[in-house]
């Protein structure tokens, strides 16, 4: 419960980042690292994915989380939540105590008379589902398959990530039935090639299959092209291929030549 404990007496936060911060140490082990996805973050607090995402940018900039980008089981973000800056809260045996500085406590948040629980102020409720302590969980939005079952494609997070990681490349207007299908079969063929059991592992694998087309200077237009191809723009139709997927998969572009097409 340290992680839990500490910051609810101490965190600096009110309101959603407060809470998004009382999430993350809901998953916490007694050193206040987790992994949670995003997604299950975002769930978690009632709030959309791109705005737990700016949430947890924020409290990383006040010092109170340390974020290491796909550190963790399977490509999801490593938490730490920096419990030494937390106006000097010191673990001892039986919960919390304040150092010779004092504990600053959220109004209305005082020690209960055991001494070892926070008594929460009047209309803060538990985080639904009710706390589970030393629990990591990277995987709960997406369940795990079962065998011989086929695993949904995601594909309203993977065109964010498209957005996201290739700003430079044209951006999707439409999610036409012909782009749809393309991301389905792709999906589906590494899915069963790899046996992901869940659906994190494969948006985890399009992660860095994104990377792999952001770091192609012929890819992301950074190298001049000839032999026709000079007014070429890559774009995810082009991505989604199947000979050019595979192609890229298997660094077909990485030697950045310009008649790489």
């Amino acid at each position: 419960m340290k992680a839990m404990t500490a910051v609810w007496e101490s965190s600096r936060h009110g309101g959603s980042a407060l809470l998004m911060m009382l999430a993350i140490a809901d998953f916490a082990d007694h050193k206040g690292v987790a992994y949670p996805a995003v997604s299950t973050l975002a769930t978690k607090t009632r709030m959309r994915p791109r705005n737990a995402q700016y949430l947890l940018t924020e409290l990383q900039k006040s010092g109170e989380l340390v974020i290491k980008v796909n550190a963790g089981p399977r490509g999801t973000n490593l938490y730490r939540i920096a419990l030494e800056p937390l106006q000097g809260v010191q673990a001892v045996a039986g919960g919390v105590q304040a150092s010779a500085g004092g504990v600053q406590r959220l109004a209305g948040v005082h020690p209960s008379a055991r001494g070892d629980a926070i008594q929460r102020p009047k209309g803060v409720q538990p985080i639904a589902p009710e706390p589970l302590f030393n629990r990591h969980e990277p995987s709960e939005i997406h369940p795990r398959a079962k065998s011989g079952t086929r695993l949904d494609c995601p594909q309203d997070l993977i065109r964010q990530l498209y957005g996201e990681m290739l700003p430079e490349l044209p951006g999707i207007k439409r999610w036409t039935p012909g782009r749809e299908k393309a991301l389905r079969l792709r999906w589906s063929e590494r899915a069963k090639e790899l046996d992901w059991k869940t659906a994190d592992e494969g948006v985890a694998w399009f992660r860095k299959f994104f990377e792999t087309v952001s770091r192609s200077d012929f890819l992301m237009g950074r190298v001049e092209r000839h032999n026709g191809h000079a007014g070429w723009v890559c774009d995810v139709d082009f991505l989604l291929k199947p000979e050019r997927f595979t192609k890229i998969i298997e660094g077909g572009y990485a030697s950045h030549r310009p008649d790489a097409t």
